[in-house]
Formats: structure tokens, sequence, C-alpha cells
């Protein structure tokens, strides 16, 4: 049984199709899959419990069972097993998308850092808080993901007193 060659024309035409389907749209699939914002995620892990944060100003560190600040603080309504608490249970939100970081600027200097210490962690995290408008950003120092943040979540992972340089 031949083909013809309006057969194989045929053939060619749906391979040709085929082709194409496989090399360029499939790719192109599992790239805007990848990009996509991912599930939220903790910013802190139970494989990696908190051993310290570090502000500008002091710093949070566990002894024993029990959160101090060192050097401790004066007249303050801070917590500091609520502040550890809220950073161990802080779910990030979806990191921006790429489309979303080209709408996003932000400044060279951070508006807060913090410096956390895990047990089990090669090196410690910075973390800064980025301020745009309203629009309150954290990000990892040498990552590229930016989450965003509302003004609540950011003053209670970086709280501003916490953040006053002491002369």
């Amino acid at each position: 049984m031949a083909l013809s060659k309006r057969d194989w024309n045929n053939i060619i035409i749906f391979s040709v199709l085929a082709m194409l389907l496989l090399f360029f749209f499939i790719p192109q699939q599992l790239m805007e899959q990848q990009q996509s914002p991912k599930a939220q995620q903790q910013l802190v892990t139970a494989d990696e419990p908190l051993l310290q944060l570090q502000f500008e100003s002091t710093s949070l560190q566990q002894a024993g069972t029990e959160w101090r600040f060192q050097p401790a603080l004066t007249e303050s309504s801070l917590s500091p097993a609520q502040l550890a608490q809220y950073w161990q249970q802080m779910q990030l939100p979806a990191p921006l998308t790429k489309k979303q970081e080209a709408k996003v600027e932000l400044g060279s200097q951070p508006l807060r850092r913090v410096v956390l210490l895990l047990a089990g962690a090669q090196a410690p995290q910075h973390w800064w808080l980025f301020q745009q408008q309203q629009q309150f950003y954290l990000q990892r120092q040498g990552m590229a993901a930016i989450y965003p943040l509302t003004a609540e979540q950011a003053d209670q992972l970086m709280p501003a007193e916490l953040n006053q340089v002491v002369e």
C-alpha cells in the first residue's frame, strides 16, 4: 500500500505541527507554570528553629525557654515571646510575579533590616523591609523573591522601635 503525494503532504504538515507544539508551546507552558506564584511558605521552618533576631538597636535571644531583648528595652510594650512566636509562625505570601516585580522599585536602602540566626543554618539570613507608597515588601538578601506585606504584618515582623539606632 503506497502513499500518494497528497498523503505524504498531510503527514509532513501534521508532523511539523506536532514538532511546533512539542518544541515551542510546551516549554512555554512549563516556564509559565514555574513563574506562577508558589503557595505560601513558612518564614522559619521547624527544621531550623529560630535562635536569635538581630535588629538595629537590640537583638531578641532565646535563653532556655524564655525570649529576651539584649540589651533590655526600657519603656517598651513589646513582648519578646510574642515577637519570636510571630516570626516562627509567619506564613510568607506568594512572591511577586515577574510582571509585578517590574512595577515595583525598591530603593537601595531598606526601611528596616533584621538578621535571623537559625539552628542548623550555616549562615545567618538577612531580611530587608522596603516600602513603596503604602505597600511593604520583604526580601531576603541574595534572593530574587519579593514578598508583599501589609502594614500590620510589616510592623509585627520588624517593629519600628527595634530598628531605631541608639546613639
